[in-house]
């Protein structure tokens, strides 16, 4: 037999229908019928009982027929037909010797088919309808001897016993059909979800292939800029072309148990190690610099660490560097190292060192002439024997103005030359911060006057001693007067305050003037940068004195910061400490993430 009709026949005995489960009872019916008419000593005692009982079962077996056309299998209306089986095989019983009829026992054919159905009650009724047919011969003819009527008591019990047994059993064998299909349902589930899962891991093997490709590609393309990986204890564990090119070593090389602290010079590691000496760092060996360790440690604290620093080649050769050093975890978040980028900076130097050399010569030309003019206008003014006319002297008056802001502009771009350059001088002496701020209010009120603006300071009782160049905060503080009154409409109002803080002392300056762009407030203290409000309103300005203010502040050791909304004002605050720094500003410019930027070429006080 081949598979497919096997596979039908398995299905077709597997649920049977209500044709099938009949198909004993009729047979067994049938057979009876035969012995009946072929067996002299069993001849019916009542032909119309038996022809009754066999054409109920008849009967049942057509409606089963009828049910199982309309593909009908379940229900009361399938279990109806046992129900009539028992009273067509009671009749058959009856009609064939009553109690003493050997076809008495295929009663328990429709019985079990009854027993087998999943509520009790049916069980009740198989057990009635067998009592009643059973007992039916009693009560139409009363047996003589007690032996008779016990056999009538006895086979109701004997059928009610095999119903819950069988009931019983076929319950059982339900659980356990519904625990095999459910655990072929859940492996079937368990299957499908393998499939899937087997085809997402083979979609993101060809996307991870892919992204390593392009990652392999990206790597070696990366010429630029050195791109080197390493170990907790700074050991190179990747190195691509740019590296190469910048450093002088191929990778195989840089592999071959390189350490980082090989490609910095002796000055700048023990600079490093200055600056940050308390840093802790777990992972690195004893042997690692200091230098290296901070910063390492700078980076694990504060995730990326950016700095203008100079690198030694393998050639020996010293070159000005941006290095960009970042933590490496693993996909567990476990720190597997470092990642550092290394941009060749010495182009870029050559360039700065190109322009302020420009600025300063350019500036000191300018001056010489500038000084010339200003003098001669002096004495054109005051010549007593060649008076000027009236109109003459508002003349020479529009000129030494203007003479005298080309002077100023020429004094900024001379100064900002000389903090480039690292040649910043200062001198400080124990000064009173409110006396100065009294000093640039008052040199700041007519232009406030002018302008329409009004001018506010909010100072403490007592005097604030700090230890500064009272010229150079003088013009820090003019610097932001001057810009807050240009950038307050007519009607606003400007203030200066003074407040001590721990260890420091805050110069604010607040206006309520038009306000900066929060995406532009990055980019103020740039050399040459306008607001896009400065630019709009045609505010006046070369956008040389914030950059000189944030230096002077630089310079006192102190920092500079900025809040501020556009249309409602702006606020530039000047935090110097209390007592004097050592150095001016850092020898490195290290941008970590968070906090402020200073500037490199800013070095010492002289």
């Amino acid at each position: 037999m081949s598979e497919a009709p096997r596979s039908r026949l398995l299905r077709f005995f597997d649920r049977p229908g209500p044709l099938l489960k009949q198909a004993p009872t009729t047979i067994a019916l049938l057979v009876a019928l035969a012995l009946v008419h072929l067996v002299p000593g069993l001849k019916p005692v009542s032909e119309g009982a038996a022809l009754a009982g066999t054409a109920v079962i008849l009967a049942a077996t057509a409606y089963a027929a009828l049910l199982r056309a309309h593909r009908g299998h379940e229900g009361f209306a399938v279990l109806l037909i046992p129900m009539i089986d028992i009273v067509g095989l009671g009749l058959f019983r009856a009609g064939t010797g009553g109690a003493h009829s050997m076809f008495g026992a295929l009663v328990l054919l429709p019985v079990v088919w009854l027993a087998t159905a999943p509520k009790f009650r049916y069980v009740v009724a198989a057990v009635l309808l067998s009592s009643f047919t059973i007992l039916m011969p009693y009560l139409a003819t009363p047996p003589d001897s007690p032996a008779d009527w016990l056999r009538g008591v006895v086979s109701p019990l004997v059928y009610a016993a095999v119903a819950a047994v069988i009931h019983d059993l076929s319950r059982q064998q339900r659980i356990r059909i519904e625990q095999a299909e459910r655990l072929v349902s859940e492996r079937t589930r368990a299957l499908e979800q393998n499939a899937e899962m087997i085809a997402q891991l083979r979609e993101s093997e060809q996307r991870y292939r892919a992204l390593l490709e392009s990652f392999e590609s990206l790597w070696a393309a990366i010429t630029a800029q050195a791109v080197i990986a390493t170990d907790c204890r700074g050991t190179v564990e990747a190195w691509n072309p740019g590296a190469e090119r910048l450093l002088g070593l191929t990778q195989a090389e840089a592999l071959d148990g390189f350490r980082i602290d090989r490609f910095f010079p002796a000055d700048v590691l023990a600079m490093l190690g200055e600056e940050h000496p308390d840093l802790p760092h777990p992972h690195a060996p004893e042997d690692l610099p200091q230098g290296v360790r901070a910063l390492f440690a700078r980076a694990d604290s504060d995730s990326t660490v950016d700095a203008d620093l100079e690198i030694s080649t393998a050639t020996g050769l010293t070159v000005p560097a941006r290095i960009t050093v970042t933590p490496r975890k693993d996909g567990t978040g476990q720190q597997r190292g470092y990642l550092l980028v290394v941009t060749d900076e010495t182009r870029a130097v050559e360039v700065a060192r190109m322009k302020d050399q420009f600025v300063g010569m350019i500036s000191h030309e300018l001056r010489t002439p500038l000084s010339a003019i200003i003098g001669f206008l002096d004495l054109l003014r005051s010549d007593p024997e060649r008076p000027l006319a009236e109109e003459q002297r508002e003349f020479v008056d529009i000129i030494e103005r203007n003479a005298q802001r080309l002077l100023a502009l020429v004094g900024d771009l001379l100064f900002t030359a000389q903090v480039e350059s690292g040649r910043f001088p200062l001198e400080c002496f124990d000064s009173d911060l409110s006396e100065s701020v009294r000093s640039a209010v008052e040199s700041a009120a007519p232009h406030a006057q002018r302008e329409g603006v009004e001018l506010r300071t909010e100072l403490p009782d007592r005097p604030v001693m700090v230890s500064i160049d009272a010229r150079r905060i003088g013009q820090a503080l003019d610097n932001l007067l001057s810009n807050a009154i240009k950038f307050t409409p007519r009607g606003g109002r400007v203030t200066a305050e003074v407040r001590p803080v721990d260890g420091a002392v805050v110069l604010a300056v607040r206006d309520t003037g038009i306000g900066i762009p929060e995406d532009e407030q990055g980019m103020l203290f740039t050399r040459f940068f306008r607001a896009s409000t400065a630019t709009r309103n045609a505010v006046p300005g070369i956008g040389l004195g914030l950059s000189i203010t944030r230096a002077i502040v630089i310079a006192h050791g102190g920092r500079m910061e900025v809040a501020s909304r556009e249309g409602e004002g702006t606020e530039f605050r000047m935090t110097l400490p209390m007592a004097p720094p050592t150095e001016a500003v850092p020898k490195v410019r290290i941008r970590a993430g968070r906090g402020e930027r200073p500037d490199a070429r800013v070095r010492s006080r002289s």
